[in-house]
């Protein structure tokens, strides 16, 4: 354990001279300073690539999204296994548990992982990986004996060949000896990797539906999607206790729209563009919501979604949005504004038409991050920050007098009375009692989101997430060797004591406040 800890203990820093700022990174031992739980990610888990019965567990390997795990006596699916629990890679090859030691055994691209539940936390394997769990040879002699299919020995891995005939749901439709058809006729695949537990349950790989299990009773086939479709985050939304999660395809099916239905059956349905009627586009970059209507910012417009009528619909520039590329959405009372690449638009929630300033000197400019106060919205732009006012439709330059430079603005937000903003010139604000503004020059990053909790502010950038205690003066940059699952973080969303990280590779949980716990 010694050696352990001696070998995560580092220092980093990123010392700025010039502004007398040092941005702290990751320089304890991970495995003592933070909880397993700590950090979570959900990544597109659609892809099984094995299977694996443990005592407590089974455990579904994927091909991007760490190991899936269901708990077998309380029936439950429990947080992944992923490189926010200490994995080396997403991507599992193969598993195996070693029910002698108990030790579960993943190998990845980067070598062979063991997680050893008495720590519960993952390290590289010293020793050689162990051949899958294997069932009794006694009942694997009986079996091949009597021949009886309705009943196989608890840990046997049986091949597709030795399954019977399936039935599936109205929404599927099996074809042996592999091929399930979804509710669009596209063809998946049941995977020659599947393990059965002691309950006559066989869980079984599937090439794109997710984890499926089997059972052995009444022979029925039982799809189960556990994680978000193959879509690199950008955004999310908490629509009560379910979320809404958009992002970009990564070229694998399916993609689209993701609703997490946490407050019902802990289900996970796809909105998928060609698929659902209303969505022209499903490459989303921003999403925002309401009692009824959900909206999402896509590279085509708005796309709203009623609730009430379950029913989608496409905003473009027919119905006079500046620009089809959204870059983000925010709701200020009764009204959606739209932040595009050529400009700013309003929706009245409720109804269908785009609406614009009568004031046009943002018309060609791109808007990156809309933010507002009591009374004004604060628009970032590669030129500067510009303020509107809804009450006189008024659109004028806000001159900071920062020693950040005014151009290239990539967040602009307001906490409290203090309007922040962050660029390519750095980080600054603006001291509400002494009116002055504070400049923080030398942080050179590319932000993308900026988000608050008291006493801190968080900066979502290409370098990870970044942190500022205001009354230490205080700079921690949050990384992979934290737990994100990718240092480029898009958005921040909180919920209570939990912090929701889009990322390249997946949403990522950070329990960012645990009394006694310090960076």
């Amino acid at each position: 354990m010694q050696k352990i800890f001696l070998s995560f203990c580092l220092v980093f820093f990123l010392a700025f001279a010039s502004s007398a700022q040092v941005i702290q990174k990751i320089y304890f031992d991970r495995f003592t300073h933070y909880n397993i739980d700590d950090w979570v990610t959900y990544a597109p888990a659609t892809d099984i690539t094995a299977v694996e019965v443990g005592d407590d567990y089974v455990y579904f390997g994927t091909r991007l999204g760490g190991i899936l795990r269901y708990q077998l006596y309380d029936d439950y699916w429990d947080f992944p296994f992923t490189t926010s629990s200490g994995l080396r890679s997403n991507r599992i090859l193969a598993l195996s548990y070693d029910a002698a030691n108990r030790k579960l055994y993943a190998r990845t691209p980067r070598g062979v992982d063991v997680y050893n539940f008495a720590f519960q936390y993952w390290m590289p394997a010293q020793e050689t990986m162990p051949p899958p769990r294997q069932p009794d040879p006694e009942e694997v002699r009986y079996y091949l004996k009597e021949k009886n299919k309705a009943r196989f020995p608890a840990y046997y891995h049986p091949t597709l060949s030795e399954l019977p005939d399936l039935f599936t749901d109205r929404a599927y439709l099996f074809r042996k000896p592999d091929q399930i058809l979804d509710p669009y006729n596209r063809i998946f695949h049941l995977k020659d990797i599947g393990v059965v537990d002691k309950f006559n349950r066989l869980w079984i790989a599937t090439d794109g539906l997710g984890p499926a299990w089997i059972n052995l009773t009444d022979n029925t086939l039982h799809l189960s999607r556990r994680s978000i479709s193959n879509i690199r985050p950008r955004d999310l939304f908490f629509d009560g206790a379910n979320i809404w999660i958009g992002g970009i395809r990564n070229g694998f099916e399916p993609a689209g729209i993701c609703l997490w239905q946490n407050e019902s059956d802990d289900a996970w349905t796809y909105y998928e563009e060609g698929l659902v009627t209303g969505i022209a586009n499903d490459n989303v970059y921003a999403i925002e919501g309401g009692k009824r209507f959900i909206f999402f910012g896509t590279d085509l417009g708005v796309v709203r979604y009623d609730k009430k009528e379950d029913d989608w619909q496409t905003f473009t520039r027919a119905q006079r949005l500046l620009s089809e590329k959204i870059n983000d959405l925010l709701i200020v009372g009764k009204k959606l504004y739209i932040a595009t690449n050529r400009g700013f638009n309003w929706l009245d929630i409720g109804f269908k038409n785009i609406q614009r300033s009568k004031d046009s000197r943002l018309n060609s400019i791109p808007v990156s991050r809309i933010s507002a106060d009591d009374s004004l919205l604060y628009l970032a732009t590669a030129y500067g920050i510009y303020r509107y006012d809804p009450k006189t439709d008024r659109i004028s330059v806000f001159k900071t007098g920062s020693a950040v430079l005014d151009v290239n603005i990539g967040v602009v937000g307001t906490n409290n009375d203090t309007l922040w903003f962050a660029g390519d010139g750095g980080i600054a604000f603006r001291d509400p009692k002494t009116k002055n503004w504070n400049s923080f020059t030398q942080i050179r990053m590319h932000f993308y989101d900026i988000a608050f909790t008291p006493g801190t502010v968080w900066f979502a950038t290409d370098q990870g997430l970044l942190k500022y205690e205001t009354a230490q003066n205080y700079w921690y940059l949050y990384t992979t060797r934290d737990g994100l699952a990718d240092n480029h973080v898009f958005r921040i969303d909180i919920d209570d004591i939990d912090m929701w990280l889009s990322t390249d590779s997946g949403v990522t949980v950070f329990r960012w406040y645990r009394p006694g716990k310090t960076e």
